[in-house]
């Protein structure tokens, strides 16, 4: 089930269909409420969003592309060609869905649009860093300095917000970038959300004396795995075992139920992780 669920994420259609539905979500949240009241979103399209105003002879959809097109040549040999590619057709999708996807959910309350917009253009930047592409130029230039250079993504997205920001503050009310901020804080926390929806996985730390029994126990359906850490209790002196495994929310009740039948006294410590990669996890992205 695993090496099936594997195959279909590394798929390109699965990739493809990710960039599509995130790209529709994404515009769908901009021209449908944040178009609606001037707000600025973030990084490249942030940056066109202020260029179009100075400059509305051009629709907003061309100086997206034109923004990028510098970035992606400069990215030509920094990135794999998959995660080149992806990108390239990412940025395609969103100008065309810019042009073409002209919605109005009628909010009229600044606050109730700005964290509206943020979170539906949150959940279409999530859905498209579930795939093995990404969002754009900025995405691929982040990467690059990251590989070069060790600057950290957060730095360089705030950093590159930051302008955009700054020039925002010529042509934009106070009252529309400080709605705007607020929609980049609702869109960032719902990127991660939907990140992590279905990818959570719980660190769980068992300490037992009966550390063969429970091995044997939890590893003979194949669904968990576990390691065996030996280890002195602090207080008694005598030899306990800490067993160590990752689980999901899903399998996390029917772990705990297994270890406590063997053991009624063992010590059932759960974790949340950040992240877990490698064996049957999820894989590392290959940029």
């Amino acid at each position: 089930m695993a090496n099936r669920l594997r195959l279909l994420t590394d798929s390109l259609m699965w990739n493809v269909f990710l960039l599509v539905m995130g790209s529709f979500v994404f515009v769908v949240g901009y021209n449908g409420v944040a178009a609606h009241h001037d707000f600025i979103p973030a990084g490249m399209y942030g940056l066109a969003v202020v260029l179009q105003n100075l400059n509305p002879e051009l629709s907003l959809a061309w100086w997206y592309v034109i923004l990028n097109i510098p970035l992606f040549l400069l990215a030509w040999k920094g990135v794999s060609r998959r995660f080149f590619f992806l990108n390239l057709f990412t940025m395609g999708v969103v100008s065309l869905m810019t042009s073409f996807v002209q919605v109005d959910l009628g909010i009229q309350n600044e606050i109730y649009a700005a964290i509206t917009s943020g979170a539906i253009m949150g959940a279409g930047c999530g859905i498209i860093l579930r795939s093995y592409g990404g969002g754009g130029g900025l995405d691929v230039v982040a990467i690059i300095l990251n590989r070069k250079f060790g600057i950290r993504f957060g730095v360089f997205y705030f950093s590159t917000n930051t302008v955009v920001m700054g020039f925002a503050l010529s042509r934009f009310m106070p009252d529309t970038i400080i709605a705007s901020l607020v929609m980049l804080f609702i869109s960032s926390v719902i990127t991660e959300y939907v990140l992590s929806l279905f990818n959570q996985r719980k660190a769980v730390r068992i300490v037992s004396r009966h550390a063969d029994k429970l091995v044997k126990a939890i590893t003979r359906s194949g669904m968990y795995h576990a390691t065996v850490f030996p280890g002195v209790g602090g207080y008694s002196g005598e030899d306990v075992d800490m067993i160590f495994s990752i689980t999901d929310n899903l399998r996390l009740r029917g772990l705990e139920q297994r270890v406590l039948e063997v053991d009624p006294d063992a010590i059932f410590v759960v974790e949340n992780t950040f992240s877990v990669t490698g064996g049957s996890f999820a894989r590392r992205k290959d940029y």
